[in-house]
């Protein structure tokens, strides 16, 4: 768990330095940094509640030395989670200063080619109808959350095999670094929701329309919408009201959390299939993310994972080892 906290930190102080060049106002950066810790220290102890009885139990079960290493692991999962929040609230803000939004016609015609002809959005609308939208929008809002800034800490607490634990700790990292920040700096971009309102014109009207008129529109999602937007007008890099797009770091947890789920026990395929789905239907039907985003995410992830397994199962002669 250290190495997991150095890269962390690493990440940390490149995001901070970015942050610095944009501004040029260090004591506002570090104000800045100071209060973001606080502000997702509270999220991840909301995210984490459920790790009472999980400690209650390793006292009883597992005995003290045993909850004494699981603890201290998963204080240092928990500052790394939070640090790396940090960094990554300050990158994806600075997104549109490093990398001027351009991707979204590209990405926009390729997400009409693939899907013959319509636009990803219409065809999530048409199915809408059938699907249970408040819980769904609750998984995406609320759930997700959970593995998004927590994962590491479950990890901490309930995993004992270190092989698997560390190649999802690099998996986590790949998501996090690898592809919502290097990955949204190549693919810079809005998304439907706020196409048009970037570049003019009426793309994604019937979007707009949908979402204003439907439950994204009446909800705490909505007000979120907004809020990330006048917040990029202002550039006031607030925190957690950065925007981007591609690739979708939403899908990218979500396929991550599936992958683990289905190591854990392979009787967890279908919660953790029915996932990935759900986080990458209500991604469309929101309109941050087209659905090349989340396919992007989906074989990303999947083949890092894959390498990440091949790599465990080598020995440096080449030796095959067993599955981890």
């Amino acid at each position: 768990m250290r190495g997991f906290l150095a890269a962390v930190l690493a990440y940390l102080v490149g995001a901070l330095a970015t942050l610095w060049v944009i501004r040029g106002d260090l004591a506002d950066v570090m104000s800045r940094a100071l209060g973001a810790s606080r502000t997702f220290a509270e999220m991840l102890g909301a995210s984490t509640l459920w790790a009472l009885p999980v400690v209650l139990v390793l006292a009883v079960v597992a005995g003290q030395s045993v909850l004494r290493a699981r603890l201290g692991a998963a204080l240092l999962a928990a500052a790394a989670c939070v640090l790396l929040q940090v960094a990554f609230s300050f990158m994806k803000s600075s997104i549109p200063g490093l990398v001027p939004f351009y991707a979204d016609p590209a990405l926009a015609a390729f997400d009409r080619w693939l899907h013959g002809g319509i636009d990803p959005w219409q065809a999530v609308y048409a199915l809408a109808g059938h699907w249970p939208l408040a819980p769904l929008l609750s998984l995406y809002l609320y759930v997700w959350t959970v593995p998004a800034t927590a994962l590491p800490v479950i990890i901490a607490l309930t995993d004992s095999d270190p092989g698997r634990s560390l190649r999802f700790l690099r998996l986590y990292l790949v998501v996090w670094i690898g592809l919502g920040t290097f990955g949204a700096l190549v693919g810079s971009s809005v998304g439907p929701a706020y196409y048009d309102a970037l570049l003019g014109g009426d793309r994604f009207a019937g979007l707009t329309a949908a979402l204003a008129a439907g439950p994204v529109g009446q909800s705490f999602l909505g007000e979120v919408q907004a809020a990330l937007w006048q917040n990029y007008l202002s550039g006031d890099m607030a925190i957690g009201l950065g925007i981007s797009a591609f690739p979708s770091v939403h899908v990218a947890i979500a396929v991550l959390t599936a992958l683990y789920m289905v190591e854990r026990s392979r009787l967890l395929w279908l919660p953790a299939l029915a996932f990935v789905t759900v986080v990458e239907f209500i991604s469309v039907f929101t309109g941050y993310h087209y659905a090349v985003d989340g396919y992007a995410s989906l074989l990303a992830v999947v083949t890092a994972w894959a390498f990440l397994r091949r790599g465990r199962r080598l020995r440096p002669d080449g030796a095959a080892l067993p599955a981890a």
